[in-house]
């Protein structure tokens, strides 16, 4: 198949608006006619391009995740101390990203949020992309992990599924609270939320019994 030739400026145009479009309206509600108007291009290069709508989407997606990517820096995770450093300086970093990058990071979790809803073969190819995803963000955290000193008879597996059920909870939290309150746009607004997280990883580190 002949490889389409993309205008760099239409392409750009076209992936930032569906980004902002599929984030606020979801996949099913999202119309290519207001994508193509609102990025200044017709609905027939938008076809031209990727195709049909999911096309579009699995490119939207590709587009925002390759834009945190290039712009992640790595070292908040791999040079972290210890678990709770590490878990609240990614958290605190990913906050300050999403409220820098709000269009592209509401898109990548509205992907989350709404894969169960994507019809067939999008939801599979989408999950594949996310497992992927997913897949680099346990090995940051498998690094920090390998340098604590566990219990012997503690597996690291285990407790990695623990550490994620906590994270999963409190950013489906954060995500709420920004929601309701969309003055906030920093990160010192969002303290009461790492104070709350800090805390639960302390209980998760070092036990909910008082010791004699």
């Amino acid at each position: 198949m002949k490889e389409v030739v993309k205008d760099p400026q239409k392409e750009k145009n076209i992936l930032t608006t569906s980004a902002q479009l599929f984030a606020k309206n979801g996949y099913r509600e999202t119309k290519t006619d207001e994508i193509a108007n609102q990025a200044g291009v017709s609905k027939g290069l938008l076809f031209h391009y990727y195709g049909n709508k999911s096309g579009l989407y699995e490119a939207t997606y590709e587009y925002a995740a390759d834009f945190f990517y290039q712009r992640i820096d790595y070292s908040v995770w791999t040079q972290a101390s210890d678990l709770l450093e590490m878990v609240v300086e990614a958290t605190k970093y990913k906050i300050q990203l999403q409220l820098t990058y709000p269009n592209e990071f509401d898109f990548l979790m509205k992907a989350y949020t709404e894969m169960p809803m994507l019809p067939e073969p999008l939801r599979q190819r989408m999950t594949e992309k996310l497992n992927q995803d997913f897949s680099k963000n346990i090995t940051l955290t498998d690094q920090v992990i390998g340098k604590l000193p566990l219990r012997k008879e503690v597996e690291e597996k285990e407790v990695l599924e623990i550490i994620y059920a906590v994270l999963n909870s409190e950013t489906t939290k954060i995500q709420q609270e920004l929601t309701q309150h969309p003055e906030w746009q920093t990160i010192e607004d969002l303290m009461p939320a790492i104070e709350r997280l800090k805390r639960k990883l302390k209980i998760l580190e070092y036990g909910f019994i008082e010791k004699d």
